[in-house]
């Protein structure tokens, strides 16, 4: 005899139906396609929750737009403007230039800006971006022109960035044509190997230049290191002495490990060659068949005539 369930609810759709088991959660409506219909439930739950703060509708409230007048009906309390074209409406007319504070209807650029900064012209962006740049200390001098700019790259425009790169070819070429070099730090001309003209400036530099504490590669002692040096970090000249030292002898270690391997290589490739292609010049026999050479010259075929430890004639060969 069958047994008889309670009613239960859908957990889907919410209607009251008999169960034929004890763990049937939906009705037989839902039961074709549970996963679907529980899914665009969650859906709609969440979609209710963004809109509404529920999982449920709200109930039906009457409010009178901001800017129109017009009473209109929302589930939202908080809503004031009864179209999006009112809500933009309000904006324009409740917005003042972020630099001049000049009322935005005045201006010809009437324009919805969802609570950005607006300008009322380009004049008064570009002074409010000089303000900004001079309050945070960004203002750059252009090395060609030494004019003052807010943009990007280091010079104001790329005529003077291609003025100063022909400048600097020329004097360069000037520097060598004369023999002598220009130090980075103080700008003074010198005949020298390395690139400073003193040691002070040498040290001047290291001090300006950016630094982290790294571990020495040759001692492993921690100090302040350049932003130049953070490849190979090296404390003293004698920990860079050794380190080029060992740097050396690993080069030199890897070209003979490297010449072996192509000499084995090309010797390999030659046996295997000869193996295949070689006759022996005695029997005229094939490498591979020779007595000889398969028995790497301990053996030789009966018969065989010898001068010392030559073969002479072998019987294979008539």
């Amino acid at each position: 005899m069958a047994k008889n369930y309670d009613e239960k609810e859908c957990e889907i759709c919410g209607v009251w139906f008999t169960p034929h088991t004890a763990n049937t959660k939906y009705c037989p409506e839902c039961r074709n396609h549970s996963d679907q219909k529980r899914r665009k439930l969650e859906k709609q739950i969440s979609h209710n929750i963004r809109m509404y703060g529920s999982g449920y509708k709200k109930q039906e409230v009457a409010r009178t737009c901001i800017y129109c007048g017009k009473v209109f009906s929302t589930y939202n309390k908080g809503k004031d403007f009864c179209s999006n074209k009112c809500a933009s409406r309000y904006r324009i007319e409740h917005t003042v230039c972020a630099y001049c504070q000049k009322p935005m209807t005045e201006t010809n650029d009437v324009r919805d800006v969802m609570g950005k900064p607006w300008f009322c012209s380009e004049k008064c962006r570009e002074a409010s971006k000089w303000d900004y740049a001079k309050s945070v200390g960004s203002v750059k001098v252009c090395p060609n022109c030494g004019k003052e700019h807010i943009k990007n790259g280091t010079y104001c425009s790329m005529k003077c960035y291609r003025e100063f790169i022909q400048k600097e070819k020329e004097k360069t070429k000037h520097l060598r044509a004369a023999g002598l070099k220009e130090c980075p730090v103080c700008g003074k001309t010198f005949r020298r190997n390395s690139k400073y003209c003193s040691k002070s400036c040498e040290q001047k530099h290291l001090k300006q230049e950016p630094y982290a504490l790294r571990r020495c590669e040759v001692c492993g002692m921690v100090f302040r290191c350049p932003a130049s040096q953070m490849v190979h970090p090296l404390c003293s000249d004698k920990c860079e002495e050794h380190f080029k030292k060992m740097q050396k002898i690993k080069k030199e270690k890897e070209e003979k490990l490297q010449q072996e391997k192509l000499l084995e290589k090309r010797t390999s490739k030659e046996q295997k060659y000869i193996e295949k292609n070689g006759l022996c010049s005695i029997c005229k026999t094939s490498y591979k068949y020779c007595e000889r050479m398969s028995s790497n010259y301990t053996a030789s075929p009966k018969g065989s005539v010898f001068r010392g430890n030559l073969v002479i004639k072998c019987p294979k060969f008539s």
